[in-house]
């Protein structure tokens, strides 16, 4: 039987202890180590922040590349709390401010939702070159301004774009208003936020017009009415407005007919636009009778609501029955078939609560548009 006194074994057995006791030593030291960066950085972030009157400019310096130096050697909770304490503050140490700007967004968030010493040119390269997580929290923020938004809103996500419009403290740009209400007819959520933007201006409200739903085509033509009686009034005296319906460019005709003062269809004008609609050239006949471009025309036929034929048959002059007429007429010229019954009854009640002058100019507001976003 070998003896448990073997000297090889012994010698084995010693020599593996002290490999043992090396890994609790090496931890405490280690541990020590951490702990003395992270006070002495918290003795550095005080006198940067709360002792710099006691400092000249050069130890300033010194003491803000030390602390900026001993950054990647602090834990994320260590390091929002120095960010969160340059949050309230009116101006912080340039360096130490670029270097948190490009610490994870988990270090930042408190810093770049509250920050005042945050510069526009500090926002615009965290909007820039950050995440969507940093981008979401931007356009939380208040206030902002139009340079800050558009580089908010450039890169189109969808949550952005959103948190962004509700934010009544950011001011949006033309840029920004431009992408949002494009975005609006794949994103339908958007469209009553804008609604409720000051610089949602009458253009884009009335081609948001288009793809919106009755209630907000409702807030669209209350709030953006397209009204030229002051216009007509203070050119009424003048035979200078006929020198745009003589003009060879086609866009100076259109702007003679935004202009004008509205006109009754005649009834020779009425038979040919019966005529046309029954004979399935509604779209023609609706163009011609209106001074609209086709486009428009189809536009118009083609509209899943009653909105439209309703302001196009005021314009005209038609009278009630007649516009029912019009609107049964156009049933074999749209994809959508008939207009239903309360589809009707809310196209009448349009038709009858707006003047013929409104809706002239409206209509051909909407053919200027229509012939602007949609060039042939």
């Amino acid at each position: 039987m070998q003896s448990t006194s073997d000297p090889v074994a012994q010698a084995s057995e010693f020599e593996e202890e002290p490999e043992r006791e090396e890994e609790p030593v090496s931890a405490a030291v280690s541990q020590e180590t951490d702990l003395a960066r992270e006070r002495l950085a918290r003795h550095l972030c005080d006198l940067l922040l709360t002792g710099s009157h006691q400092l000249a400019a050069n130890e300033l310096a010194l003491a803000e590349t030390a602390l900026v130096d001993l950054l990647p050697c602090l834990t994320v909770s260590i390091k929002r709390r120095f960010a969160d304490r340059l949050a309230p503050l009116e101006s912080a140490p340039a360096t130490l401010l670029s270097a948190f700007l490009d610490e994870p967004f988990e270090v930042t968030e408190g810093l770049i939702r509250e920050g005042l010493c945050l510069t526009n040119c500090d926002l615009v390269h965290l909007a820039e070159r950050g995440t969507r997580a940093h981008r979401l929290c931007l356009a939380g923020r208040q206030p902002l301004s139009r340079v800050v938004t558009d580089a908010v809103a450039a890169k189109g996500e969808q949550d952005v774009l959103v948190r962004l419009v509700e934010n009544h403290a950011a001011t949006l740009s033309h840029y920004t208003i431009d992408q949002m209400v494009r975005r609006s007819s794949a994103e339908p959520e958007l469209i009553v936020l804008l609604l409720q933007r000051a610089e949602l201006t009458p253009w884009y409200a009335h081609l948001m017009f288009w793809w919106a739903d009755s209630e907000e085509r409702a807030t669209i033509l209350k709030r953006f009415t397209v009204d030229r009686r002051a216009i007509v009034d203070v050119l009424s005296g003048s035979d200078d407005l006929m020198s745009l319906n003589d003009a060879a460019t086609p866009s100076l005709r259109s702007t003679y007919r935004l202009l004008r003062p509205a006109r009754a269809l005649s009834e020779s004008g009425l038979e040919r636009l019966m005529s046309g609609i029954y004979s399935g050239s509604a779209q023609k006949a609706l163009a011609a009778a209106a001074g609209i471009s086709p486009t428009m025309a189809g536009w118009i036929i083609g509209d899943a609501r009653g909105e439209p034929i309703a302001i196009l048959a005021k314009a005209l002059g038609l009278h009630r029955d007649v516009f029912r007429d019009v609107a049964a007429g156009l049933s074999a010229a749209r994809l959508s078939g008939s207009y239903t019954e309360n589809e009707l009854e809310h196209a009448v009640a349009l038709f009858d609560s707006v003047t013929m002058e409104r809706a002239d100019s409206l209509l051909h507001f909407w053919d200027r548009i229509i012939l602007t976003e949609t060039p042939e």
